[in-house]
């Protein structure tokens, strides 16, 4: 992804010294605001207060990701804000909260925001990530190192990927750790079909890029996919807190842990069919 996209330095908070989870939430609100052109009409405190009202979006490991989406909003929006003292954000590791990053979307560009908080996730479930972008003291430090963080990431690696069965709820899937699992690659395909609707430059390399996707992937993990897209898209959802982003079912607890444990393999929602991951 072209992570610097999403980030401005103009956004970042270096140093926000509160006390309570809407003072957070509150001021990366007013800097969003300040800085970017908001639909006339959009509340995003109101929405951001709603989201976090089903549940927390502190995921855990000092990181917070509040987030909404914003009808008519022509582009994603962030801001950051570092915490050094922590914050009680309802976290679900119960822990406190040092760093927060607030994204609203358009309902048009969910892929990508998914694919993006995904990345973020990923990035901060390693504990000496958070300790490094915490030493950051000011706007463009934290800026740099983010962005750093998530190049590394994305960084290419060898596409490799194995057939397997798509896994349900009682079944356990067979860990393929030597390989780019076939979720990754099917998060990685949603995104840049949604790319190539939305934009109107780099057809033709996005194209390119879903057909080496597709290649990829195992013929009935396809058939799945394009049948998931076909009549109830998108096709590949997150789980957040234990509920389904596609059909908003609350899933057993005992699924959830194996979604979240076992991030490498292949789900489906229960309810909806949906390919689901943990973010």
């Amino acid at each position: 992804m072209d992570f610097d996209k999403y980030f401005n330095i103009k956004t970042i908070i270096p140093t926000l010294e509160v006390k309570t989870k809407q003072e957070v939430i509150s001021s990366l609100v007013e800097v969003i605001e300040r800085e970017n052109k908001i639909p006339e009409g959009a509340n995003i405190l109101a929405s951001i207060i709603e989201r976090e009202s089903v549940d927390s979006t502190g995921v855990g490991s000092g990181l917070a990701l509040p987030h909404t989406s914003i009808r008519d909003l022509n582009k994603i929006v962030t801001a950051v804000a570092r915490i050094p003292n922590g914050i009680d954000f309802v976290a679900q590791d119960r822990k406190p909260v040092f760093f927060a990053i607030m994204i609203c979307y358009p309902p048009s560009q969910s892929s990508v925001y998914l694919s993006l908080v995904s990345s973020i996730s990923k990035v901060f479930h390693k504990k000496e990530n958070i300790q490094t972008i915490i030493k950051q003291t000011t706007a463009k430090a934290i800026y740099e190192k983010l962005l750093e963080l998530l190049s590394k990431l994305d960084e290419p690696t060898k596409l490799n990927t194995v057939k397997k069965k798509i896994s349900t709820p009682d079944e356990k899937p067979v860990s393929t750790s030597s390989v780019i699992p076939e979720i990754h690659l099917l998060i990685r395909l949603q995104l840049h079909e949604e790319e190539l609707r939305n934009n109107t430059r780099g057809k033709k390399q996005l194209q390119q890029k879903i057909d080496n996707l597709r290649s990829l992937i195992s013929e009935k993990t396809l058939q799945h996919y394009d049948k998931l897209k076909a009549k109830k898209p998108p096709a590949v959802v997150p789980i957040e807190g234990d509920r389904c982003h596609g059909c908003y079912m609350t899933l057993h607890t005992d699924f959830v842990q194996r979604v979240r444990q076992e991030t490498d393999n292949l789900y489906t929602c229960p309810t909806c069919r949906r390919f689901v991951y943990w973010i």
